[in-house]
């Protein structure tokens, strides 16, 4: 080692008659070349925003977390990137290489979501669900996240930069039971909790348009105090339209119904209530009197006033 850094002390002063950096004055060497400009510095950057119903932005309000997937011109599956920050600065910064992409990002998605097989690598085979749809069984579903979606297509071109905006939607509904009398009934004499389910709810959330298959979600139960009211919530995905949803009324042991409420007639009943909103509540209430021969079905009071109670949903 010390024998090649003298060999290499000696060359250079054999060279002291030429600029090491600058040899076009040197005998055997052409003319010092033009090198281009450097390039400008370059920014990726996609925005995100949420402005729900109105014009002000509410990200930072209603999505806590987004996960974005980038998908190249062939609509095939790039890269995952996640970003626990992104409400904070409203976006989030990437680097790609010049060409046309699709980014499909998901916001809120926590232990209640589940993406697709990802090495199918193909945008159009790719959505989000319950795990327990993943898994067949039913039994796990009670409810989804409150999920917020949205997608953009942007190109990327070399040496320019590039800022654009996803904008968000919501895909989620709100769903709030109150069943009170419960007790008075057959099948809660016994003292137990009934079962609130959702029939005909979205199974999936699709990048793509089409067909979603159907489960049935039960919420959460819990009682009022020490009143015969029974309250039940979760977040599902929003309706289709395309199948007849129901809330159906199960007893602790039951297996089938003691009953059910149409959500399409009850919302034509209720033009109040009003599921086509991005922040969608559906609100009832079932109350049985004298051994359910007398079942009314309203709007709770703060439903119809459009001033909701921290019912936990997110």
């Amino acid at each position: 080692l010390k024998k090649k850094l003298f060999t290499g002390i000696c060359l250079l002063s054999l060279l002291s008659g030429c600029v090491l950096d600058d040899l076009h004055d040197c005998p055997g060497h052409p003319d010092k070349p033009v090198l281009p400009n450097p390039p400008e510095e370059t920014t990726q950057f996609l925005y995100f925003r949420y402005t729900g119903d109105g014009d002000t932005d509410l990200l930072t309000e209603r999505i806590s977390c987004v996960d974005m997937y980038v998908f190249d011109s062939g609509e095939r599956f790039e890269q995952l990137e996640i970003d626990a920050e992104a409400e904070a600065r409203h976006g989030v910064s990437i680097d790609l290489p010049a060409g046309n992409y699709t980014v499909v990002c998901l916001g809120n998605a926590g232990e209640r979501t589940q993406v697709s097989d990802l090495t199918t690598c193909d945008l159009h085979m790719m959505f989000f669900a319950h795990p327990g749809y993943f898994m067949n069984d039913e039994s796990m579903l009670t409810g989804n996240d409150p999920l917020y979606h949205g997608d953009l297509r942007f190109r990327v071109e070399d040496g320019k930069s590039l800022k654009d905006t996803v904008d968000f939607s919501s895909s989620h509904l709100k769903v709030y039971v109150e069943v009170k009398g419960y007790g008075t009934t057959e099948y809660g004499k016994d003292g137990g909790e009934p079962d609130i389910r959702l029939h005909n709810m979205r199974a999936v959330c699709s990048s793509t348009t089409g067909s979603a298959p159907r489960d049935a979600p039960t919420s959460e139960v819990g009682r009022e105090g020490a009143q015969d009211m029974y309250v039940g919530k979760l977040c599902t995905f929003r309706l289709d339209g395309n199948h007849p949803a129901e809330i159906a009324l199960y007893s602790g042991a039951g297996t089938e119904p003691f009953y059910t409420v149409d959500v399409a007639d009850f919302l034509k009943r209720h033009p109040e209530v009003d599921i086509t909103k991005q922040e969608a509540e559906l609100s009832m209430r079932i109350e049985f009197r004298e051994r359910n021969a007398n079942v009314t079905i309203t709007v709770p009071q703060w439903g119809v006033e459009d001033v909701y109670p921290d019912v936990g949903f997110e």
